[in-house]
């Protein structure tokens, strides 16, 4: 069931009419896991079934995991955790990397959530083992099942005994976080999907000034789909009572690889840094070890988001970036420099580093990125085709960026409306007429949600 689709919004109505009436938390709980269900078995009842077997297992090992923690046996407590873990991680690699089924939609997303359960449970990050409905609602929450953002088992339990009921200033805030990630999916990423499906389908007929300005048009439609579909998730779980955080925080910002990171896709980040990086030692036994941890952990990013080779090679080139560039600000501030490079060079060159190693991320095989990066850089002729679009929502982000700059801290400077104002009704106004007049139908399916 999609997001964008008329029965996601009967769906939501729905639910937001039965919990303004139902006041028993069970009833709550009830609502919103029949909800998930619903949604979730639009796509597929064998994926359902999947999805409650895993979470019913994830369960049972978490209370394992809990009771042998609370008892004062670590020991037999780590060992549950790494065996519960081991079959969980298993279970997605059978279903990304033996390709003898189909990938069920959201299993990249909900097992994280799953690990992250049975680890918070063994990390004493929550207090009490959740109950079976608590568990299965964690895991199988409609609005983020399918594309994340991936929210940690810490953060989202305690929310289910404090639900917040809607208002206005909620229902203002979800709505327009829902409008404007429907805006970024339909106007701006769909209709750069048109020039980088048809680029990336044969790019060694285009020139070489063309697979440069296609780069950059992936780059900007891989941004609006996946912080799109974001916001419409964030926006959906506001008006359901919880609270969600922002996944995207204008990443082409970012003055390095490590500061991409703490901008883009912030919940995996996160949950990389939690789950992967701190456990395998992070920055507490030397340099040379913390330079080994940061590669691994993107080299694990890399395997989960795809199982290609091009993944691999994408992971492991932001590894790689990300090393040296902290040896490189290692050896500054040692040397008592503040900084590498000014601040605007730092932004285009890390921009330029991204967007270079979104073409493995993007094209079907090894040898198609090889064409595409060997023709950008020899300059290769070939057929010129220089989509208007891409300068258009191009020059638009520029704007906010500049804005953001200047006036934010190089923090979003997109916030919601005062709907109680005249000129904040005018604005929604005009985005929803926006978004229906320039809306791209071509293309409904989320990046992301192959992963």
């Amino acid at each position: 069931m999609p997001f964008l689709s008329i029965q996601f919004m009967v769906l939501m109505i729905s639910v937001l009419i039965l919990l303004a009436v139902v006041r028993d938390k069970r009833a709550e709980r009830f609502i919103l896991l029949t909800a998930s269900y619903i949604f979730y078995a639009g796509f597929s009842m064998e994926m359902l079934i999947l999805l409650l077997i895993l979470s019913l297992f994830t369960y049972f090992g978490g209370a394992l995991v809990f009771r042998e923690r609370t008892a004062g046996r670590p020991g037999s407590a780590r060992c549950i955790m790494c065996s519960v873990i081991g079959v969980q991680t298993a279970v997605l690699v059978f279903f990304k990397y033996t390709g003898l089924f189909s990938m069920p939609v959201g299993l990249s997303f909900y097992m994280l959530q799953a690990i992250s359960l049975i680890a918070d449970l063994y990390l004493g990050h929550l207090t009490e083992c959740p109950s079976l409905p608590d568990a299965f609602l964690y895991i199988g929450f409609f609005p983020q099942i399918v594309s994340g953002p991936i929210i940690k088992a810490k953060d989202f339990i305690p929310q289910l005994d404090n639900r917040q009921q809607l208002n206005m200033e909620r229902l203002a805030y979800g709505l327009q976080l829902f409008l404007f990630g429907a805006f970024m999916k339909l106007v701006v990423a769909d209709r750069l999907a048109v020039c980088v499906d048809k680029v990336y389908s044969a790019p060694a007929a285009y020139s070489g000034a063309s697979l440069l300005v296609t780069a950059v048009g992936y780059s900007l439609q891989l941004l609006f789909d996946f912080a799109g579909y974001s916001d419409m998730a964030i926006g959906a779980a506001w008006l359901l009572g919880f609270d969600f955080y922002k996944n995207f925080n204008l990443p082409y910002l970012a003055i390095s690889p490590t500061d991409f990171w703490r901008r883009w896709h912030i919940s995996l980040s996160s949950w990389m840094r939690d789950y992967v990086y701190i456990p395998l030692g992070g920055s507490r036994k030397g340099r040379a070890r913390t330079y080994i941890n940061i590669f691994l952990t993107m080299i694990v990013s890399g395997l989960w988001h795809g199982s290609t080779a091009n993944f691999l090679v994408w992971g492991a080139l932001h590894g790689l970036g990300q090393v040296v560039y902290r040896s490189v600000a290692d050896r500054n501030r040692e040397a008592g420099r503040d900084r590498i490079l000014p601040p605007v060079a730092a932004r285009i060159l890390t921009f330029l580093f991204v967007s270079l190693l979104w073409i493995p991320f993007r094209a079907a095989t090894l040898r198609d990125a090889w064409t595409v990066i060997s023709r950008i850089f020899t300059f290769r002729a070939g057929i010129a085709y220089y989509y208007v679009y891409i300068f258009i929502f191009g020059t638009a982000l520029l704007l906010v960026q500049a804005i953001a700059i200047h006036r934010n801290d190089a923090d979003n400077p997109v916030k919601p409306l005062p709907l109680d104002r005249f000129y904040g009704k005018v604005i929604v106004c005009i985005l929803i007429i926006a978004t229906l007049m320039f809306a791209y139908f071509g293309n409904g399916a989320f990046i992301y949600s192959r992963f």
